[in-house]
């Protein structure tokens, strides 16, 4: 995965999470994983390749919203002792065969 970014979003406790899509339809969703513990990773949710925002032009975007994880991290589960999250993103073939994740993207809630 390429072009992996994490920015705030508006004013409600979300962040965007974009990524570059694969070329050639070569992926058929992706899977977005929140770190909840040092170490620990959930899948926070799979994105069809044509998931858009028009504040990421060319790329795919996830919205992740506050409270998707209660009681995972230091703020009620949806942030880590710095008031951060933490994401990987990973293609799915055709199969559902979960591809290499991506370097980890940060970015704090509004």
């Amino acid at each position: 995965m390429t072009g992996v970014v994490a920015a705030t979003g508006g004013g409600s406790g979300e962040v965007f999470v974009a990524w570059d899509p694969i070329p050639g339809g070569v992926a058929a969703a992706y899977r977005v994983h929140r770190r909840t513990a040092p170490g620990v990773w959930r899948p926070l949710a799979t994105v069809t390749p044509t998931a858009f925002d028009p504040a990421f032009p060319g790329k795919v975007v996830l919205l992740d919203f506050a409270g998707t994880f209660p009681g995972g991290g230091a703020s009620g589960g949806d942030e880590d002792a710095a008031g951060l999250r933490h994401y990987v993103v990973a293609a799915l073939g055709n199969a559902g065969v979960e591809g290499p994740w991506s370097a980890e993207v940060t970015a704090g809630p509004p």
